[in-house]
């Protein structure tokens, strides 16, 4: 404990130690440092020690700073040559005096960052516990409040984790060491709490009900038959409120194509289309019937390969796939044979539902509009994003650190994709009657002007055109 005597050093000098730890206090005054450690040791019933700062992080492995800011530079000086190679878990928040009531982050970013700095790459610096006080610790067993651990070397997060884990803390890995700024700048936020609303010793909690539950995907159950014209929000509204749920903050609703273009009025009656020479064309080529190549040509901005029993197509939205989307299950055939397309625009139908279903509910969701499509070089349907809103198609993590401080080059994760490939299985393909779908506990990035073209790739980087 490297500023040991302090309310925050003791506090978790005593902790420490009564876990069974071998405990050092440090302090400038060696003499200071062993007195309390001796009050320390007959709290705790076991032996603690007490010395300079240069000698405690000598004896020890893993190095808690628990100095003021004021007198981190000092202090950093005098353990450097000592933390070579170790451990340091950096506890300062940098508060302006005297009240301490305001953060005052420094040119770095943060204190941890100013320490890792200081100490250099040889020193695995973690920074945690900034938004726990000194008293909580010291009144001994559980506290309800977590602590936010940040750092670059993922082993020496988890490291001083399980350390607090042993001292009744609850942690969350935070992300990289910059992310310090956050939980240092909290700090002030607390105090402010305390003081206006004279809570004692406030912390800050995380709400994991995502975590504790993980991803479900629910169907929408008792939804009709669509047709042209019918409101399909207020359909899955009213069968939501008579099944006894609702929409949550957060959810993501998936709604089947099909449903959507049903609704648009987007079937089309084969004996009404008239097939050009170019579809006559792409019917020999392909044996498919030549009203049906008329409507893929109508559909898509290009013809990419014909051949006996496929066409695929680059669809006018942009998307590459079979006989440019057009679908004739499960639409009815009662009038003669007929096709239905995409809706005009997929990204607009699924703002519209969006802004339908939040002034229903009153909460804040992401919507997709989803069609089963196949994929290149492989078998097999699944279900993919053809329209999105309130959600960023893409989470892009490049920049961020695998479980060994790798840094990620090329991970772009398709989101919307995967949301949609989930609740197709809730959802199916048949004769399920389930065109939409409630996924819960989804990580996306909220966005209120993003569409599934940012999932499209560039023209320029087709290799196989």
């Amino acid at each position: 404990m490297i500023g040991g005597t302090g309310a925050l050093g003791k506090a978790l000098a005593i902790r420490l130690a009564s876990a069974g730890h071998e405990v050092w206090i440090g302090s400038r005054s060696a003499d200071k440092a062993q007195a309390a450690a001796a009050e320390v040791a007959e709290l705790v019933g076991r032996a603690v020690n007490g010395a300079a700062y240069a000698d405690a992080a000598a004896a020890s492995e893993v190095c808690f700073l628990a100095v003021p800011y004021a007198a981190q530079v000092e202090t950093l000086a005098a353990i450097r040559q000592a933390v070579q190679g170790k451990v340091v878990v950096d506890t300062t928040a940098p508060l302006k005096p005297p009240k301490v009531g305001t953060v005052q982050l420094p040119a770095a970013g943060c204190a941890a960052v100013e320490t890792a700095q200081a100490l250099g790459p040889e020193v695995r610096v973690v920074s945690a516990l900034q938004t726990i006080g000194a008293e909580k610790l010291a009144a001994g067993g559980d506290i309800d409040a977590d602590v936010l651990v940040t750092g670059d070397d993922n082993e020496a997060v988890e490291q001083v984790r399980a350390v607090l884990g042993e001292i009744g803390l609850r942690s969350w890995h935070a992300g990289p060491l910059a992310n310090s700024a956050a939980s240092e700048a909290l700090t002030s936020i607390l105090i402010q709490l305390n003081r206006r609303y004279k809570l004692g010793q406030a912390g800050i909690k995380v709400s994991a009900e995502k975590l504790k539950g993980g991803l479900t995907v629910k169907p929408v159950q008792g939804l009709p038959m669509f047709t042209a014209g019918d409101d399909l929000a207020g359909a899955i509204a009213e069968a939501l409120v008579a099944s006894g749920d609702k929409l949550l903050a957060g959810d993501v609703l998936v709604v089947a194509q099909k449903a959507v273009s049903k609704c648009e009025d987007r079937a089309v009656l084969l004996a009404n289309v008239t097939p050009t020479d170019r579809a006559r064309e792409v019917a020999a080529a392909s044996g498919k019937e030549p009203a049906a190549c008329e409507l893929m040509l109508g559909e898509a901005s290009e013809v990419m390969r014909a051949a006996p029993g496929v066409v695929i197509t680059r669809h006018r939205t942009g998307h590459v796939l079979a006989n440019a989307g057009l679908d004739a299950s499960n639409v009815s055939a009662e009038a003669g044979e007929t096709l239905l397309l995409w809706p005009k625009d997929p990204d607009a139908s699924a703002r519209a539902l969006r802004a339908a279903l939040e002034a229903r509910f009153g909460v804040r969701i992401g919507v997709i509009v989803s069609d089963s499509l196949g994929r290149a070089w492989r078998l097999g349907t699944t279900g993919h994003a053809i329209g999105v809103a309130g959600l960023k198609p893409l989470r892009d993590r490049r920049g961020e650190s695998d479980l060994f401080g790798r840094e990620l080059q090329a991970t772009l994760i398709g989101v919307a994709d995967e949301i949609a490939a989930a609740a197709s299985l809730v959802m199916g393909e048949a004769a399920e009657a389930i065109p939409a779908a409630i996924v819960r506990g989804a990580t996306y990035v909220a966005d209120e002007t993003a569409g599934v073209g940012e999932m499209l790739r560039p023209l320029d980087q087709d290799l196989f055109r």
